[in-house]
């Protein structure tokens, strides 16, 4: 799976509406719905380890700049954005599972285009069957699915080029495939994607994932 290009991927996309965060008086190391904030406050909105799932490590935590982003996302109005990344053990063929969190302030008028926007963009491997997840509790909003591959290593047929002199040999291609399972939700103007693929994905993780992060948002 993409997951490099897929975090960054979420924050360009979100990063399409333009806006401005209102202001407060809290303390900003932890910001307040609907307060501007740099990428460095949203820190304390991170998964930790000790949110983790058994046998998964943090690989990485660290806030994201502009420049992560690239000049287009930063035109439109990117407010700053924070990055969590965590390994699990091998599976099978010795691919691990991986599990994301991606955090981003915008403007909480736009939240609800952004989430769809990502749904949409989320779903597109025509590869996988989509299943809608179901919240595990009311306690926040938001949507979740679970993309199921049709085999790890998945054979496809390639359309052939009669252009090209011996193309019709070669009209299959082996693809590795894994299950993929997602959480999109938000609060005021912080939005998250909680996203998990690999061997052992399962909507279960991602929900109480997504509900650990979402208790972390004052």
């Amino acid at each position: 799976m993409k997951a490099v290009s897929y975090l960054v991927l979420t924050l360009v996309v979100c990063a399409a509406l333009l806006g401005a965060g209102c202001t407060s008086t809290t303390n900003p190391a932890t910001p307040a719905v609907g307060q501007a904030a740099s990428s460095a406050d949203l820190a304390p909105l991170a998964l930790t380890q000790a949110d983790a799932p058994p046998n998964f490590t943090l690989v990485s935590s660290a806030a994201r700049n502009p420049d992560d982003v690239g000049n287009f996302a930063n035109s439109l109005g990117w407010q700053g954005g924070y990055a969590v990344k965590f390994t699990g053990p091998a599976g099978v063929g010795g691919r691990t599972a991986e599990i994301t969190q991606s955090i981003a302030i915008y403007p909480p008028t736009n939240i609800p285009n952004i989430v769809m926007m990502a749904d949409t963009q989320d779903r597109t491997d025509t590869d996988l069957t989509y299943t809608n997840i179901t919240m595990g509790t009311a306690a926040f909003t938001g949507r979740g699915f679970f993309g199921k591959a049709p085999a790890e290593l998945y054979i496809k047929p390639v359309n052939a080029n009669p252009l090209i002199p011996g193309s019709e040999n070669h009209d299959v291609s082996a693809e590795l495939k894994a299950d993929v399972a997602e959480i999109i939700f938000s609060k005021g103007n912080i939005f998250e994607v909680i996203r998990m693929s690999g061997p052992g994905t399962s909507a279960e993780t991602v929900t109480v994932l997504a509900e650990k992060a979402y208790a972390k948002i004052p």
